[in-house]
This record gives structure tokens, C-alpha cells and sequence, in this order.
């Protein structure tokens, strides 16, 4: 956190996190000005210097609850329905189990499948193996890869560290020159930052207006010394799909590795890493159905990587420890059905979507959509509405079972807004941003029930601030 809000942490700073942390664990509740101030010596006035936002970013950074009252979200809307029902419209953030992978789990949890070392010499562990092996060539197939070139991780933030410190820690001695975007999930952005306080140096690209990386950009930016660029197929925000195949032929014809982050594209779009000039490409296993805790890492069969975790060969060498059997097995089952049945899928929800944008321009006409409706895929729309307090609507909707997720609000900590909705030029001082995200079990009625009570919880919260 202090690296992305440009902070220099200090020993106080330190001495101020680890008190309040402590103290949350011990009490389960933050303490406020007046204990820190007792314990630590540090004022309001001294929180509110030190901080970007005083004491909602301490709390924040180390990952407790808001307990202050002072500058939060504006008086959530107070809404009577009809028939209260449950409506997902976060899949960005992360998915729910399908039938198919609780099957999977089940079978492997009750040691039906998998109980054996992958490592070991005997049957069960060559049983595993096999287990493990079959789900690496399903989640190949869907990339018209090789085998041998899927890495499993424990994450798709620790494939993309993977890529990212893979390719810098070859370029230790020497450095280099490393190309990503403004908005790129922070598990490239930071070990980016990372290698950029090694001594590497960083060209962060902007998008345009409509939230997409050119390739004009990317080729202007390459120099002789460049050795990583790094653009995410999908942004996980905002929903707009790079143009990844152009740029990888520019990191083709200049020989320099091209590392996409494609945890929001997989299933969604085609992505067939050698025919797109992609050397490294990253997934999640909890953005399609798959339980967390899983991901993988594509890696051309040309190039090399330095590990992060050393002390055994599993993982073709790249990745030590005994393999997280069971969701391996459950990420290779839901690659495979989110390949076979994207093309129906995303035209189903396409039409959702388009439902969902009339609904929208019928009872909230004034309100912006945000990055570019023709290169985007049809699970994400992020809206603007004016006049609103995203944390307010957020925990409103939440009340009446509909969750989303809130570009700028009080609910995440932050009163400040996401960097990747103010890099595409958002006024979000007027514009209060929500990310509405669909996937298998979005219905027209889940956004009928939306809109039925959208515009009175609207004007409430106008009302109410």
C-alpha cells in the first residue's frame, strides 16, 4: 500500500500499524485517536499527515475492519421489498463453486481421486500424478499448448509474480528496462515497483479514454534494453480487452518477452498464447468456478525463469512443494467447461448485458458508463452514477441480497477512488463508480429485482447526503 500511494514508510509508520493491528487482535475492534495517540504518541493531526486518508488507510494497510464513524459513507437506503432474493453481480471479484467442481471436490476430499504423493514412486502416487498430469493437458488444450508449458500456482497473483520477478531476477546483475500499464491488476503493478526499486527502469503506460493499451504505445515505448513487457488481456475493473495480439507480434519482431494477465479473459475470450505472440500468460481458478487457491502460469517452452519457490522439482522446476492435488484436478475440469461453453455463454450474457443497459439509460438516464462498450467483454459493466456515494449504494443494494463491488468506497477503506477509473479520466468527485459483473447464474429477473429498486434507493441516498 505504501508503494502504491507513493508513501516513504517510515519507523513511526511501522510502530503506528503494528499497534493498531495488535490491538485489533487482541480487542477485535481498531482503536481510536485517543489510544493511539496514548500508546504510539501519534495524533490525529500526526495520522492525518502520515497517511493518505488518516485513520481509514491505517486501518486499511493492515487489513481490519473501518471502525471510525468520522467521513464514511454517506446514510445507506432504507428499502422495503417484495420478495427479497439473492442476486451475484460480483463474479469479477470472485466466483462461486460450480456443480460440476463440487463433484470434483467431493470425490477428492472423500479420497476417491488423488490421495497419493504426485512425487512418490507408488501406485497411488502415480495415480495422482496421472490426476494431476490430465488436468495440466485440459487447461492446455484450451490455450493450444503444450503440456509441459502449464505451471500450477497457488494464485493468479502468484503466477503473475511468477512472470513478472521470473524474468527481473534473470536480469539482476544487468537490469533493464520493463514496460506494464497504469492499470494493471497490483500483483503486477507492485512486483514491477519492485524490481523498478532494484534498479530497474519502468515505463508505466496510460490508457485512453476508453481504457484500452495501444500498441502503438507499447512499440513506441520499447527500447533496445527492454526485457519484459506486461499488459493484462481484460481489466479486471472495467471490463475493456487489450489488444493483445497486436502487441505481442511487436514483442515478437523485437524478441522481448510479452507476459499477459488473462485471469479476467480465460473462458471469456480466445487466448492462444504462440498464434498472439504471448510468452507467459496467467489465470485463476476462482474467476471460473474453480475453488481459490489455484491458478496456473502459461510459459513458452523457449524461455527460462527463476523461480520464486526453491526446495524441489515439482512444477517442471519452476514452482517447489507438494501440488494442491484437489483443486488442480477442480481447475482443469472448470477450464474445460469454460472453453466448451464460452462462445453460448458470452452470448447469452451479452444479452443480459444489453437488457440490463436499456433498463439503465430507461431509469438512470444520466448516469456514464465507463471504458469502452465495443472492446469489452459482456460480464462487466462499470457505471458511473452522478451525484451518488458508491459506498452508500453498495451497502444499499447490499441490504436488499444484491452484491457488487464499489470503484471508490468507504466500505473497502479508501475514500479515494480506483486508480484504474481515474487514469481513464473519470470526474469522481461527481461520479460515484459501481462494478456490476455477471456469469452462469445471472438471469433477466436478477436485473429486474436490480431496477425495481435502483431508482428509490437512488434518490434516497441523493436525499439523504
Amino acid at each position: 500500500m505504501a508503494r502504491r500511494t507513493g508513501i516513504d514508510l517510515t519507523d513511526r509508520h511501522k510502530r503506528i500499524l503494528e499497534f493498531v493491528y495488535l490491538y485489533y487482535e487482541k480487542h477485535r475492534v481498531g482503536p481510536m485517536y485517543r489510544n493511539i495517540e496514548r500508546y504510539t504518541g501519534a495524533t490525529q493531526a500526526d495520522l492525518e499527515r502520515l497517511f493518505p486518508n488518516g485513520l481509514n488507510s491505517v486501518y486499511t494497510w493492515v487489513g481490519i475492519p473501518i471502525q471510525s464513524t468520522d467521513d464514511l459513507c454517506k446514510p445507506i437506503a432504507n428499502v422495503k421489498v417484495d420478495g427479497n432474493r439473492d442476486v451475484y453481480l460480483d463474479h469479477n471479484a470472485t466466483t462461486y463453486l460450480r456443480k460440476e467442481i463440487v463433484e470434483v471436490l467431493q470425490d477428492y476430499y472423500g479420497s476417491k481421486t488423488g490421495y497419493g504423493n504426485p512425487s512418490s514412486s507408488t501406485f497411488l502416487g502415480k495415480k495422482t500424478f496421472d490426476a494431476i498430469r490430465t488436468a495440466r493437458k485440459e487447461v492446455a488444450e484450451c490455450l493450444k499448448a503444450e503440456t509441459s508449458e502449464i505451471i500450477f500456482t497457488g494464485s493468479g497473483s502468484e503466477a503473475n509474480n511468477m512472470a513478472v520477478k521470473g524474468i527481473g531476477f534473470k536480469y539482476i546483475e544487468t537490469k533493464g528496462h520493463i514496460i506494464t500499464s497504469q492499470i494493471e491488476h497490483p500483483s503486477i503493478i507492485e512486483p514491477v515497483q519492485f524490481l523498478g526499486m532494484l534498479g530497474f527502469d519502468i515505463t508505466f503506460l496510460d490508457p485512453d479514454r476508453n481504457g484500452l493499451i495501444t500498441a502503438d504505445a507499447v512499440k513506441e515505448s520499447l527500447r533496445s534494453d527492454t526485457v519484459l513487457v506486461a499488459i493484462m488481456a481484460v481489466n479486471n475493473e472495467i471490463g475493456t480487452i487489450n489488444p493483445v495480439a497486436e502487441i505481442g507480434e511487436i514483442c515478437r519482431l523485437a524478441e522481448v518477452p510479452f507476459m499477459v494477465d488473462a485471469v479476467q479473459a480465460f473462458g471469456k475470450i480466445d487466448l492462444f498464447p504462440k498464434q498472439m505472440g504471448i510468452t507467459m500468460m496467467s489465470l485463476s481458478g476462482h474467476k471460473i468456478y474453480a475453488p481459490k487457491g489455484v491458478g496456473a502460469l502459461y510459459v513458452d517452452e523457449k524461455i527460462s525463469l527463476i523461480p520464486l519457490i526453491h526446495g524441489g522439482s515439482q512444477e517442471f522446476n519452476h514452482r517447489a512443494g507438494t501440488e494442491n492435488v484437489g483443486h488442480i484436478i477442480a481447475l482443469g475440469k472448470a477450464a474445460g467447461l469454460a472453453y466448451r461453453e464460452m462462445k453460448s455463454e458470452m452470448k447469452r450474457i451479452e444479452k443480459i448485458r444489453d437488457y440490463f443497459m436499456d433498463q439503465l439509460h430507461t431509469y438512470c438516464p444520466d448516469c456514464i458508463l465507463n471504458g469502452s462498450l465495443k472492446h469489452r467483454t459482456p460480464t462487466n459493466l462499470n457505471i458511473g452514477f452522478p451525484g451518488i456515494d458508491s459506498g452508500a449504494l453498495l451497502l444499499s443494494l447490499n441490504r436488499i441480497g444484491i452484491y457488487v463491488s464499489a470503484g471508490s468506497a468507504c466500505s473497502s477503506g479508501s475514500k479515494e477512488a480506483s486508480p484504474v477509473v481515474k487514469a481513464i479520466g473519470v470526474d469522481t468527485d461527481r461520479y460515484g463508480i459501481i462494478r456490476f459483473s455477471f456469469g452462469l447464474k445471472t438471469t433477466q429477473k436478477d436485473v429486474d429485482y436490480l431496477f425495481a429498486y435502483l431508482p428509490g434507493i437512488l434518490n434516497q441516498i441523493r436525499h439523504n447526503g
